[in-house]
């Protein structure tokens, strides 16, 4: 069940902070111009910041900002996005391979951004500033354990963006020795683990398998695949991707007619999901993934 916190902010530069657990956020504020959100590591100087700011510079641009830097790494006219006697319903969806999205309830996206070096999110602030007060409404529940998300930020450099332009990357990890390799790929508010052949990444999601070809390949790690079950995955599995309800998937694989398939572990279904011929097949007996430099033989649940 989501709580809704409401917070009341003055004109100040000061922020008003709790945690956070999801890795996705719906939010509702009301204010003239200049409603300001900031997602951050914690809360001592030295901590990663992205400060987003809605309806800013007379309510006609809104913008990201990356620790306080002047210059936002991305911005979009909004004009008359915010008003004092309505509420404006947003979302912000933050994902494990640096990807941050801001965007209205119908969908639409008006903010995106890519961080080459992303970081672990943990809280989030709320306030108003030059010369406008405000109100806020978000929702809350908790998903992805903070170990688990911590793990997913210190391994993205593993991923690699593909670019059909360049080279397969040598060092992409093999899932068999028959041309698979492992990748990820985002659908429908999910960053979700799949296979690679032939330069496409399959996934599987709601029932069927999905064609990517916009999509990342795990490279550069020695791998071990270890037997599990019922959505158990081995102490320090590779943590690959986030469900569209902000829960962590793992990498698993599955023999399947003679032929292995790439798939999402999906610890709280208490399964291995895999693309084949078109469809999502549910396993409940797969292999799981583990980097070899965290290998330990221990099984928990997620």
């Amino acid at each position: 069940m989501l709580e809704l916190i409401r917070i009341v902010t003055p004109d100040s530069t000061e922020y008003r902070y709790f945690p956070i657990t999801r890795s996705n956020i719906r939010l509702s504020v009301q204010a003239a111009h200049d409603a300001r959100i900031s997602l951050r590591t914690h809360l001592g100087g030295d901590s990663n910041i992205y400060e987003i700011i809605i309806g800013g510079w007379r309510n006609t641009i809104s913008m990201i900002k990356r620790n306080n830097q002047e210059q936002g790494v991305t911005a979009t006219e909004t004009r008359n996005i915010l008003n004092d006697q309505h509420m404006c319903n947003i979302w912000i969806q933050w994902y494990c391979d640096g990807t941050l999205q801001v965007g209205y309830q119908s969908g639409v996206v008006f903010l995106s951004y890519k961080d080459k070096n992303p970081f672990v999110i943990n809280y989030i602030g709320v306030g108003t500033v030059w010369g406008a007060t405000g109100e806020f409404l978000i929702e809350e529940s908790p998903y992805t354990s903070v170990v688990v998300r911590q793990q997913m930020v210190d391994t993205s450099y593993c991923w690699i963006d593909y670019n059909e332009l360049d080279d397969f990357p040598q060092n992409a990890v093999m899932a068999s020795e028959d041309g698979l390799y492992i990748g990820r790929a985002h659908h429908r508010e999910s960053l979700t683990p799949g296979g690679i052949r032939n330069n496409i990444c399959i996934i599987p999601w709601g029932g069927a398998s999905h064609d990517k070809t916009n999509f990342q390949i795990f490279c550069g790690k020695e791998v071990n695949w270890v037997k599990s079950w019922e959505g158990s995955v081995p102490l320090y599995a590779l943590p690959a991707g986030e469900s569209e309800d902000g829960y962590a998937l793992f990498i698993g694989r599955v023999l399947h007619d003679g032929i292995y398939h790439v798939g999402k572990i999906q610890p709280n279904h208490q399964a291995c999901y895999i693309p084949v011929h078109g469809r999502e097949e549910r396993y409940i007996d797969y292999e799981t993934l583990v980097v070899c430099d965290h290998y330990a033989a221990e099984y928990v649940g997620r």
